[in-house]
This record gives structure tokens, C-alpha cells and sequence, in this order.
């Protein structure tokens, strides 16, 4: 494309000088264009891979904290369930004091509502009852009601405001549960991301666990589709590492990524080494047909 479009503008401009110049020497003839060279051409026999962990877990913040107080280091081992870090959980604490002393205030603003919601309540018989003996005017007995009405009405919204204080109350004890990280798989620490006593903003990872082994990652390009199926046996040959290693080939997307124009497929290990590590890349050998 590079070469035809250069050709393209040189013609346009050889032609615009024999309009403006016709009687002008011809220009000398062009040398020959080359095609420049496509850095992103891989001509290296195989196809780009990488090791992958089987399984692997960030242990991410669930809440914004001051500072994270680490409990493990880059690559221990460790159990599902183990800890790994608390958070500095002084805040929610100091809110979580706060809701309980609202929520004080919404139950002894119950209590008052009930006390005058009684005495309204006696002052409406008192008044009924007048106005049943015709010592009283009507006019009392409605402002009575209102009275009780508006104390039954102080009641619903303190009891709503109690449970409001209430619900606030188990959501921050939830949360000062969870400023305690713990392994959600078993296996090792890959990575750490916040340094022992930093602060760490909700929703990022903090840790990164890997377990299970390693596998193969790698992309197939689009003009090499067809070459492999699941099932072949392939070599794999890992920066580093003189020998070959043997893989069988798994699941291979069925859908070309439209960014990279590259099928993406795994292969599982076979028989392999313990000492290999996670992110080492290399070359997967399509193995050639048996006659």
C-alpha cells in the first residue's frame, strides 16, 4: 500500500510539470521502489507464547485505606482463607461510633413519641368526654385528635429513622469485616501492588495469587489458521531453555480478534517441569504431519 501510494503522488507530480512546463527536459526515469520492510512481520517459525497460570486471583480493596499492614511476601505459600493484609480501618470505626450514637438518639426519640402520643391520647377521652356532657365545644375534641395524629406520626418517622441508623450499622460492621484480606484460592503471591504501609484506593488489586501449575498461551495468525486443531501435539521451545517441551493442543477461540488479526489458543503441558515460571514466553513448533 506504502509502495503504490508513493507511486501515486510521484505520476501526480510528473504530471502537473508537463502541464505547467511543457517544453521542459523529460525528468530523469525513477529508480525502482522497494516495499518497505513490516516491523510487525514475525518471521520466526512457530507461533508467539507465553507460560499462563491455571488459576489465578487479584485480592483487590474493597474500600479506600489510609495504609494496608501486609501479613505475607512475594512468593509465599499460602491456604484458602489465610490472611494477607489488614486495612487501616480507624474511619469506618469512627463511623461506625457515630451511627450507634444515632441510632441512641432514634430510639429515645421513639420513647417521647409514645409518652406524648399517651397524653394526647388522655386529653382526647378528657375531651370527648366534655364534649359528651356538653361542657366542652367541638372544636376542642378536633384539635385533640390532631394532637394524637401528629405524636402517632412523630413515632413512624423515629421508628424509620431507628432502623435507617440500624441498617447503616450492620452495612459498616460488613465492611470492617472485609478490610481483613484473605486468599480466596490457595497457592502463591505473584505479585504485591500496594508496599507494606501505603495507602490503596477501593477496587484495586493489591495481590495477585497463582496456582495450579502453568499452561500455554499463544495467537495463531490469521493466515496460519487451519494449521492447528485441538487435540495436535505441538513442541514448545522456551526462551532460556535449550530442550523442547511437549504440549497438546486445547481450545482455540473461534472468533479472529479484529485488533490483532490473531486466532488465540491454549495447550496443556505434557509432563512438565516443575521449575517452570509464569510469564516465560516463547515459540509453539507445529509438529510435521505423520505419513
Amino acid at each position: 500500500m506504502t509502495r503504490a501510494l508513493l507511486l501515486v503522488i510521484v505520476g501526480l507530480g510528473a504530471c502537473s510539470r508537463s502541464r505547467d512546463a511543457s517544453d521542459a527536459e523529460p525528468p530523469e526515469p525513477l529508480a525502482p521502489l522497494t516495499s518497505p520492510t513490516d516491523d510487525r512481520t514475525d518471521e520466526k517459525p512457530g507461533f508467539i507464547a507465553a507460560l499462563t497460570p491455571a488459576q489465578s486471583a487479584d485480592v483487590a480493596a474493597p474500600y479506600t485505606s489510609a495504609s494496608a499492614s501486609l501479613a505475607v511476601k512475594l512468593g509465599d505459600r499460602v491456604a484458602k482463607g489465610q490472611l494477607l493484609a489488614k486495612l487501616d480501618d480507624r474511619q469506618l470505626r469512627q463511623e461506625l461510633d457515630a451511627a450507634r450514637a444515632q441510632l441512641r438518639t432514634a430510639q429515645a426519640a421513639i420513647t417521647q413519641a409514645e409518652v406524648d402520643k399517651r397524653g394526647a391520647e388522655i386529653v382526647l377521652k378528657r375531651e370527648t368526654d366534655a364534649e359528651a356532657a356538653n361542657v366542652s365545644s367541638h372544636a376542642d375534641v378536633v384539635s385533640a385528635r390532631q394532637a394524637v395524629d401528629k405524636a402517632a406520626a412523630t413515632i413512624s418517622f423515629a421508628r424509620a429513622t431507628a432502623e435507617e441508623r440500624a441498617t447503616r450499622i450492620a452495612q459498616l460492621q460488613t465492611h470492617l469485616g472485609e478490610m481483613t484480606l484473605t486468599a480466596p484460592i490457595a497457592g502463591s503471591v505473584a505479585l504485591i501492588y500496594a508496599q507494606d504501609g501505603a495507602r490503596v484506593e477501593e477496587g484495586r488489586p493489591v495481590f495477585r495469587l497463582i496456582s495450579g501449575g502453568v499452561y500455554v498461551k499463544f495467537a495463531i495468525p490469521a493466515d496460519k489458521i487451519g494449521q492447528l486443531k485441538p487435540g495436535d501435539l505441538v513442541d514448545l521451545r522456551l526462551d532460556r531453555r535449550a530442550d523442547l517441551l511437549t504440549a497438546r493442543i486445547g481450545h482455540i477461540a473461534p472468533e479472529l480478534d479484529a485488533v490483532a488479526q490473531m486466532i488465540i489458543a491454549d495447550a496443556e503441558l505434557v509432563n512438565a517441569p516443575a521449575e517452570l515460571q509464569p510469564g516465560t514466553v516463547g515459540r509453539i513448533l507445529p509438529r510435521a504431519p505423520a505419513k
